[in-house]
């Protein structure tokens, strides 16, 4: 059974332009069988708020190569099994902006004729790059259609679940690093740490906060003391009314069922 791994999965790097970027990756055949593989680079665009992308078939508008002394890119090599071989990855680009593309391993499919073609292994690793003269390119996120999902809360039994979207307007991507404040009477007495998505460059990605490592919903838990809350982001903010609805309710069910018996008793 083919069993291959790829490492790194993920890069972020930033260059000047005209300079060199040189990176190893180490693939490995896991499984008990040889396999003919090769490599090749493909573009891609986000597509959609929630981090998925789309291919572009077409090869990126960078100078990559591959290093290695004894293979090209596009050419097959053999992996035997428990083998692993280092492929070195040579990135040079000119023109400032980013560049957004795969790095793929591939099981070739002339030397595995019985293998059916929705079975190969393609294995990729995505490469986010972003050429400019400084070293921190300046980036500008805005906060869109920050909302509580239901202003009216009940303190007991509903959880105060935000939405919204970061939108990055500049020509460069980068990560979210910041936290949503909850305030009662002008003072703040929660926070909540936005996960550090990646905003591509002129792209937006849906708001979700971190929560053991992991992105999760962003919501305040139940109870909450009653009152009138504010959530913001920098200079973007939503509110929110908490009150006792359950314990109302609860209530004026008892003065009712009281009034009745008391109107019952009173007719015997």
């Amino acid at each position: 059974m083919t069993n291959l791994s790829i490492q790194p999965s993920q890069l972020e790097i930033q260059l000047k332009p005209g300079t060199n970027y040189v990176q190893s990756y180490i693939i490995k055949n896991n499984g008990d069988v040889s396999v003919t593989l090769n490599t090749s680079v493909d573009t891609w665009l986000p597509q959609g708020l929630n981090g998925n992308i789309i291919y572009l078939n077409s090869p990126p508008n960078l100078n990559i190569s591959l290093s290695n002394s004894d293979l090209k890119l596009g050419q097959n090599f053999i992996l035997n099994p428990n083998q692993s071989k280092q492929l070195v990855l040579k990135i040079q680009g000119d023109t400032p902006g980013d560049y957004y593309f795969t790095f793929f391993v591939n099981q070739d499919v002339s030397s595995n004729p019985s293998t059916n073609s929705t079975q190969l292994i393609r294995l990729g690793s995505h490469l986010l790059i972003s050429i400019s003269d400084s070293e921190l390119p300046t980036t500008n996120f805005k906060i869109n259609n920050f909302k509580v999902q239901n202003p009216f809360i009940d303190c007991f039994f509903s959880s105060v679940k935000f939405s919204g979207e970061i939108q990055n307007n500049s020509n460069y991507f980068d990560k979210i690093d910041n936290t949503i404040s909850i305030s009662k009477n002008n003072t703040v007495i929660n926070k909540l740490t936005i996960f550090p998505d990646n905003v591509l460059s002129h792209h937006s990605r849906t708001l979700r906060c971190l929560n053991d490592k992991s992105p999760a919903e962003c919501q305040l838990s139940k109870p909450l003391w009653p009152g009138i809350y504010q959530a913001s982001i920098d200079n973007t903010s939503t509110s929110f009314i908490v009150l006792p609805y359950s314990l109302l309710i609860f209530l004026l069910l008892l003065i009712i069922t009281k009034l009745l018996i008391d109107k019952k008793n009173n007719v015997l």
